[in-house]
């Protein structure tokens, strides 16, 4: 059966696509900028290629354990309650300035959509937003797959059409240079961007009794999303170059005009709506499964805390993100590889694929991540 016919597959591919989809893809044509863009490419192969086996990864965890859980559950069941509470930290800080920056960023990207229809500030399109993706989060998984599917799709028609736009307007002479004092930048950016854990054990439930499918539906979402991110960047950076603005869009202004503003900021509404869906079900699911609230409890716990410093004037877009950037998803993945490795001789269950990882590869993935902790901790 094709792929294209499996409505499973489908939905599970993009729940996943979803998740990594949001704010960070719009930092990464400003880290072209600021590393050069061959920096900026090879970065993107790299933290493709680890959050890809990062991925499969926990999806083996995932397949190998009778009782669902998310990251913090996992992390108790094999790890022990310190290392619960280490993940737990980490996904609650990572998870809400996440949820932060999209009500913040939404505002402006609403702004521009509605520019000639709607007087509203971007604070009130900003409460709007909240309050529409809070309620489809409360809805639940199903519900939620097919949001995803829909958005997904139109996803991928926006950023080509931002591609046919602005190619005849590159300048491929932007592509050549590169900055080594900025060489570091894009790691934290594209960390974040690619950041879609929470989905995983989502996947395996929509995926049902077709466990098998996975790997391959892993596999074909994080293609499928690096894609889009070079594409993406590779079109954003080659119009604007040096005038690459971190928002993305607004620096195309000048080459591009007002209809790369509506597009641009109707991508973005689309991009921070999955992904806070889908990361607000996330944390959702922690708090019921992992430490038995309530399903309404557990959706007060998730929407609220980020609301309410929204409310209280916490509203800088680049200090939110930079918070929950490659600190807090660098620890999650530190912590995830030990789970891993438990689960491997501790696990209840046969996985439907087993990864075959020499112990040495664990080891520099680890200290990857502990060193992108500690280098972006150094430079801020």
């Amino acid at each position: 059966m094709s792929i294209f016919k499996d409505k499973q597959f489908l939905r599970a591919t993009a729940v996943l696509i979803g998740t990594m989809v949001g704010v960070g893809v719009f930092g990464i044509p400003f880290s072209f900028a600021k590393a050069g863009f061959w920096i900026g490419f090879l970065f993107l192969v790299f933290v493709g290629l680890i959050t890809l086996l990062l991925d499969f990864i926990y999806g083996e965890i995932v397949l190998r354990t009778h009782q669902p859980h998310q990251l913090v559950g996992y992390t108790q069941l094999y790890l022990g309650t310190i290392w619960k509470k280490i993940m737990f930290f980490s996904i609650l800080l990572n998870t809400y300035a996440a949820l932060l920056a999209y009500i913040i960023i939404s505002g402006e990207f609403l702004v521009n959509v509605f520019y000639y229809y709607s007087s509203f500030s971007s604070v009130g399109f900003s409460i709007w937003f909240f309050a529409i993706v809070s309620v489809l989060v409360l809805f639940g998984i199903r519900t939620i797959a097919w949001v995803e599917l829909i958005l997904s799709l139109l996803f991928v028609v926006i950023i080509g059409l931002i591609f046919i736009f602005g190619f005849g307007k590159i300048n491929f002479s932007n592509y050549a240079g590169i900055n080594p004092e900025m060489w570091f930048f894009p790691y934290g950016v594209l960390l974040f961007a690619f950041g879609g854990l929470p989905a995983i054990p989502i996947q395996r439930r929509i995926l049902d009794s077709e466990g098998g499918k996975l790997k391959k539906s892993i596999l074909t979402a994080v293609m499928l999303v690096g894609f889009l991110y070079f594409i993406f960047g590779f079109a954003v950076f080659g119009v604007s170059g040096e005038a690459t603005s971190p928002d993305a869009i607004s620096g195309l202004v000048d080459f591009l005009g007002t209809k790369i503003i509506f597009l641009g900021s109707l991508f973005g509404v689309l991009a921070v709506s999955t992904s806070y869906i889908m990361l607000g079900t996330g944390l959702s699911e922690i708090f019921s499964l992992d430490y038995g609230f309530s399903k309404r409890v557990s959706w007060l716990l998730v929407v609220v805390p980020p609301f309410a410093l929204f409310l209280g004037g916490l509203r800088n877009f680049i200090d939110v993100i930079g918070l929950g950037g490659a600190v807090a998803v660098g620890l999650e993945a530190f912590v995830l590889i030990w789970v891993f490795v438990r689960a491997k001789s501790h696990g209840d269950r046969i996985p439907e694929y087993s990864l075959s990882l020499p112990i040495w590869l664990l080891y520099l993935l680890a200290i990857i991540f502990m060193g992108g902790i500690g280098y972006t901790l150094i430079i801020r």
